[in-house]
């Protein structure tokens, strides 16, 4: 793998004048920054340029041919079997389940995280297998998805702190972010249920597949009304969760509103792996300078985002339907997938059922009605309702192959609905421009705009 152990980490904090802890004063603090410039001086201008282009979300994705999948698969069984130390989970779980651990979307998933070196995603393979066991044991849960009843007492109170939220929208580039509020994690006295908390929440994150190839942005924040650095020993023990779960992470972003923080700071930077290094920036100010910098790589600050303050403390609005539609979908999975799975988090091109400026100004609605007025003359010159039908499925089409979805609010969540009521609402879409058009012609006005609301709070049409 590219990250490189924690032999290493240590070894780095070590030239840095620190051994065995992170630096303290800001002389140690300086050296630190020093080294992390010096080997971001080392790259090439073409490394530099891509690494620039990761942290800002324009990155380019590997084209995944079906050669290039088939070959990584048979180079990275072949990688498994010469592996020969730490190998009892794995081995276990494949007697346990060999359906599971030997399948081609399960397996895909650490080939997407290592950039399809077919070594790298082998061993990431094993310790995946290795840190579940340490943290869930061997029963069932080695070969299925960890669950929020898997997590114990300690593991749950951390979870409800909010010490880590997955923002309510993805960033410019439709990654998922997550935040790390360091205030919460400095009264984590039992490590075990931290690391069997962030396995899970890491496992939430990167469920989606399209999102396997796209990578997660990690936002550490470090401020707050109990700032405060964390033990060595803690971040050691979060670094080790984060190798086992198959995510690729494509920047890191270190926000602090205390320079008595830099030290703390600049010594995690220095910690992890290289390639985290080279994508990770550093913000510091207050709030609104903090989320400004943010907002120019790309990640957006809706209202209901952790970062808005309630009596000086982060928000856990949004925290807490993300933990109860969490604990819905797992109920549904329970219940043998009877019924539609809710949706947690909306993808960029999504289409969305509803009234109210915030679902009409939807990037995915814009866009659907810009694929509409597209082809609104084709479908006003069809011949019968078939070639209609016909139309409204090419326009359906082009959104699936987006990763959009056409998404309905109901009891609290989104939901994804079939194909013949998305094709209902396209030829609605279809009418209505042509309906407005026809109003614009005849000089009508059109009706008075609706006070705007919340996209949780829009009613189905």
């Amino acid at each position: 793998m590219d990250e490189e152990g924690e032999e290493a980490s240590l070894l780095r904090l070590e030239q840095a004048g620190c051994q065995q802890r992170f630096p303290g004063t800001a002389e140690e603090a300086e050296s630190v920054e020093e080294l992390l410039v010096d080997e971001m001086s080392k790259l090439t201008m073409l490394e530099q340029n891509i690494v620039s282009f990761e942290v800002h979300g324009i990155a380019l994705e590997i084209e995944e041919t079906e050669d290039l999948i088939t070959q990584s698969l048979s180079e990275m069984e072949k990688a498994l079997q010469q592996i020969k130390r730490n190998k009892s989970a794995y081995e276990k779980a494949l007697n346990m389940n060999p359906e599971y651990v030997g399948s081609r979307s399960f397996r895909l998933q650490f080939l997407r995280c290592e950039a399809f070196n077919c070594n790298n995603a082998a061993n990431r393979l094993r310790l995946h297998f290795q840190q579940k066991e340490e943290l869930f044991g061997s029963g069932d849960v080695l070969v299925r998805d960890v669950r929020l009843s898997d997590l114990d007492e300690s593991a749950l109170e951390i979870f409800k702190s909010g010490a880590l939220q997955m923002l309510p929208t993805r960033d410019v580039r439709g990654r998922p972010v997550m935040c790390m509020f360091l205030s919460k994690w400095k009264d984590v006295t039992d490590v075990k249920g931290g690391q069997s908390f962030l396995y899970y929440t890491l496992q939430c994150a990167v469920q989606d597949e399209g999102l396997r190839q796209k990578g997660l942005v990690v936002i550490f924040y470090v401020g707050g009304k109990k700032a405060g650095a964390v033990s060595l020993d803690l971040v050691r023990n979060i670094y080790r969760v984060r190798l086992a779960v198959p995510h690729r992470l494509e920047a890191m972003h270190y926000c602090y509103d205390n320079e008595k923080l830099r030290p703390f700071v600049s010594g995690v930077r220095l910690f992890m792996d290289k390639r985290v290094r080279m994508r990770s920036r550093v913000h510091f100010g207050n709030e609104q300078r903090i989320l400004f910098q943010l907002q120019t790589y790309g990640i957006p600050i809706p209202e209901n985002s952790p970062f808005r303050l309630v009596d000086g403390e982060f928000s856990m609005t949004w925290h807490e339907e993300w933990l109860q539609i969490r604990q819905a979908q797992e109920v549904e999975l329970a219940e043998s997938n009877v019924g539609k799975a809710r949706i947690m988090l909306l993808h960029r091109f999504d289409v969305l059922f509803g009234k109210g400026t915030n679902v009409r100004s939807h990037t995915g609605n814009l866009r659907a009605l810009h694929l509409v007025n597209m082809f609104q003359s084709q479908y006003d010159g069809a011949s019968n309702r078939f070639e209609k039908a016909e139309i409204s499925e090419r326009i359906i089409s082009i959104i699936h192959e987006s990763n959009g979805r056409f998404l309905k609010w109901d009891q609290g969540s989104w939901f994804e609905v079939d194909d013949g009521i998305a094709r209902d609402k396209i030829s609605h879409w279809f009418r209505n421009q042509r309906r407005s058009k026809a109003d614009k012609d005849t000089g009508k006005k059109g009706t008075t705009p609706k006070r705007n609301r919340s996209i949780s709070e829009t009613r189905n049409r």
